[in-house]
């Protein structure tokens, strides 16, 4: 699958280095730009792909990868210099953990199912973000904003795995 290079795949493309400045980013003001810029980049190539019927097969991958690359980086510059421990780190990132095994479970089995944005992962993506700006500006209020994005990461796991099986359903019935 070739990547297609229209504006909301490049739009995706620029949350790289984002993700590169801010491990190298000193000041809190700056990182909460880079976390905003990061988020409203997240935002903005979904709109246009919408708006402007550019969505294509790469760009459902790349905008995915590009968004978890960033808050990976973001949440293992903090685990590194002690603003979240582990415990957190998990918590934060407890929706894209079960997504990513889910996938490659997927996968293994060679079942036909695609991973669609649905809007219980884009409210944990907002409060990933949310958490990340947060803990950025005060590093103490990390276990309750990893709690409050852990709460919906469960929410949104129940949601892609219902709708993960019916999806599967009709492809058995169908076939």
């Amino acid at each position: 699958m070739p990547l297609q290079f229209n504006l909301p795949n490049v739009i995706s493309l620029a949350r790289v280095p984002l993700a590169v400045l801010f491990g190298f980013a000193e000041s809190t003001t700056l990182r909460v730009i880079i976390i905003t810029t990061a988020a409203l980049t997240d935002w903005a190539d979904g709109w246009i792909a919408r708006r402007y019927g550019q969505g294509t097969i790469s760009g459902e991958v790349l905008d995915p990868v590009t968004d978890k690359l960033f808050v990976a980086i973001v949440m293992g510059t903090y685990l590194f210099r002690g603003l979240l421990t582990p415990w957190e780190l998990v918590l934060l990132w407890l929706r894209d953990l079960y997504n990513s095994f889910a996938f490659v479970l997927l996968r293994r089995r060679k079942l036909p199912v695609r991973f669609k944005a649905r809007r219980s992962g884009k409210l944990v993506t907002v409060a990933q973000m949310l958490a990340l700006v947060l803990i950025t500006i005060a590093p103490a209020t990390a276990s309750y904003a990893a709690i409050a994005t852990a709460a919906l990461s469960v929410y949104s796991i129940v949601d892609y795995t219902r709708a993960g099986l019916i999806a599967l359903r009709h492809t058995e019935n169908a076939g």
